[in-house]
């Protein structure tokens, strides 16, 4: 009968969405540093950190931290919307107590310059994603709106991933021999 392909391409898309839709996706991966500047113009795409296609992090010249994707400004106790935060550790997510930014910079800390230092988790609802967040600098006093974070990013492809995608590469044959 000839020789057959297996469509590797098509187990790893089979792996990636049983995957990805299991559980929330924790992005654990190596970690990067975003900095908006003070005065820098919010509306800019290099002034906004674009996690996903629905969560753009960025800020005006005061106040706090908005989604650049569906809000123009900073609301409190809803912005950035999308997102809910809370203190402590990426490992611990399932057992942290999130709330909305404002709530969290302003209720659990104690403003949104105490926040420098601490390790926090940010998830993106509608994305189901969870990354680490450690803000590094926050401009107050109406001074320009500058801040700074390290957050975490998408993990390395896990190995099930990694493997069906060589698999795909090299190719894998069935054989069938002629009656």
């Amino acid at each position: 009968m000839g020789t057959r392909y297996f469509g590797a391409g098509f187990v790893a898309a089979i792996l990636w969405a049983t995957i990805a839709h299991a559980a929330p996706i924790l992005w654990t991966g190596p970690t990067v540093t975003f900095t908006k500047a003070n005065g820098a113009n919010p509306s800019l795409a290099a002034n906004q950190d674009r996690l996903t296609a629905n969560v753009w992090l960025t800020r005006g010249s005061s106040q706090g931290l908005y989604n650049g994707n569906q809000e123009g400004s900073f609301s409190h106790f809803a912005s950035p919307t999308g997102t809910a935060w809370a203190n402590g550790s990426l490992a611990n997510f399932a057992s942290l107590s999130y709330t909305d930014w404002n709530s969290w910079a302003k209720g659990v800390n104690a403003g949104p310059p105490s926040t420098v230092g601490v390790n926090a988790v940010a998830h993106l609802i509608s994305d189901d994603i969870y990354l680490s967040v450690k803000f590094t600098s926050w401009t107050s006093g109406g001074a320009g709106g500058g801040f700074s974070y390290v957050r975490s990013t998408v993990p390395e492809p896990a190995a099930a991933l990694t493997f069906a995608g060589a698999m795909a590469l090299v190719g894998v044959r069935h054989r069938r021999r002629r009656a």
